[in-house]
């Protein structure tokens, strides 16, 4: 069984938790939420940022990615989803 691709997903929030935003638009990539977790602690030390590793699928460890938010409707009813996609930078001519 191949191991579950996780990415670092780091939030910064506001000081009573009750907003927060995705600090990094490129999160980094492990082969397997162990690697994940334990890389956690040293990526948010001095920081004052919290995270979380998530599995995503699509996306094999050592490609870049991106964070895209797609947000459906408007005004208090819009839900916003985010998704992590193989990031595909444009070539020069």
């Amino acid at each position: 069984m191949e191991p579950a691709t996780v990415a670092m997903i780091l939030l910064s929030c506001g000081a009573q938790m009750q907003g927060c935003h995705m600090v990094d638009t490129r999160p980094a990539i492990y082969a397997g939420m162990d690697q994940c977790i334990a890389a956690l602690p040293v990526r948010l030390e001095g920081t004052g940022m919290i995270g979380k590793c998530q599995p995503v699928t699509g996306v094999a460890p050592g490609n870049r990615v991106a964070m895209v938010r797609v947000t459906r409707g408007n005004g208090s009813g819009a839900i916003s989803t985010d998704y992590l996609v193989q990031r595909v930078d444009a070539g020069t001519d």
